[in-house]
């Protein structure tokens, strides 16, 4: 019997596999983003991405276990734009561009995380997984300050205190914009949250970071 993973044995199948997965979890996040987590099913995301619906069954089982790729994979992302920026890009410059630039996007297509807080009070394992988003989020931000402000990132509070301020400034912002979206701009109080936040935090760190 060949144990040899799929993938060597059938290179075109399985490349073949993961377009489709990467069509799915683009598909997903666009619907994620156009209706809402709650509201967005699983029949619709398949027809979305001109698959069978077992297809994507295949692929993933639930549509908790797609939303919780779609965060795999954001997390991953900000890991590895911290890695290029960390040592040659201030935080602060850093997190600005980043909480304004998803502020943009989100203005114009929507918030993919639409409704899971929502769904997370009613299902105990989501509420865990949305939690472990959250605290490993907060965790490469905090890393990055503490690399900025020669800070020990085991032994210290102020990093983490940080990074939580900051952002809990692009939530606020958001929940503020949702529910009053013709009277106010997100980018415009994203930009007001984070400048306040950002002030918070410089109070708890050191005057100037090593570099910048």
């Amino acid at each position: 019997m060949d144990d040899a993973p799929e993938k060597e044995r059938f290179p075109r199948r399985a490349a073949r596999r993961q377009q489709t997965r990467a069509r799915i979890l683009e598909v997903a996040l666009s619907e994620f983003q156009r209706v809402g987590y709650a509201e967005a099913t699983m029949n619709a995301i398949a027809e979305a991405a001109n698959i069978h619906i077992t297809t994507l069954f295949t692929h993933f089982r639930t549509k908790k276990e797609l939303a919780e790729t779609l965060a795999s994979v954001e997390l991953d992302q900000l890991a590895n734009m911290v890695d290029q920026a960390k040592g040659r890009v201030p935080f602060f410059e850093f997190f600005r561009d980043l909480v304004l630039t998803t502020a943009k996007t989100r203005q114009a297509k929507g918030d993919h995380k639409r409704g899971i807080s929502r769904e997370a009070h009613k299902e105990p394992e989501l509420a865990l997984n949305w939690m472990r988003y959250e605290d490993r989020e907060i965790q490469l931000l905090a890393a990055y300050i503490a690399a900025d402000y020669g800070l020990d990132v085991a032994a210290d509070y102020v990093p983490f205190l940080a990074a939580k301020a900051l952002i809990s400034s692009g939530v606020l912002a958001w929940s503020r914009w949702s529910k009053a979206r013709a009277s106010c701009d997100l980018v415009t109080e994203t930009e007001a949250a984070l400048d306040l936040a950002e002030r918070m935090a410089r109070a708890i760190l050191p005057l100037r970071p090593l570099k910048g």
